[in-house]
């Protein structure tokens, strides 16, 4: 794992430099998504890009279709262009709380499953007025992340 990670990192450092690469490979992997066979379809929302796109590697290996966002209005961008079954919410956003953007969320779709991720105890206090199916402490364990989106994912 840590190999593909620094291999994903070095490709993403020499995009850096390159706008029209750094498109087209977005493009490109728009485009790879889209043709998938229907597997489940999960939306990360996390302005820690680092997180998110790790997030995104572990569940892709795991077989699931990932999109990634790292802002509420990215999500919500993202959400009326394609069908979530799960979102994976960061409580603390920089344009929007997770809180609220989990009730977005949801009346655009009252399917969607929603875990919210958070690193502040608050979250947890106020846990019952969240819209959210699960709520969960960072740092989070791979093994913890696979086994919450493969719980909710059944029930799709």
């Amino acid at each position: 794992m840590d190999t593909l990670v620094d291999r994903v990192e070095s490709i993403t450092r020499s995009m850096e430099g390159h706008p029209e690469l750094s498109s087209a490979f977005r493009e490109y992997e728009e485009q790879e998504k889209a043709q998938r066979p229907s597997q489940l379809s999960v939306l990360i929302v996390d302005d820690d890009e680092f997180l998110a796109d790790t997030f995104e590697m572990l569940l892709e290996d795991a077989g699931f279709a990932v999109e990634t966002a790292n802002s509420g209005n990215e999500a919500l961008t993202k959400m009326s262009r394609f069908k979530f079954d799960l979102a994976i919410l960061d409580y603390k956003l920089p344009d929007i709380p997770g809180s609220k953007l989990s009730k977005m969320l949801k009346e655009k779709d009252g399917d969607l499953n929603v875990v919210m991720l958070t690193g502040h105890m608050e979250a947890l206090e106020n846990h019952t007025t969240l819209d959210s199916d699960e709520i969960l402490m960072k740092p989070i364990s791979p093994d913890e992340l696979l086994k919450i989106t493969r719980k909710l994912s059944s029930r799709v």
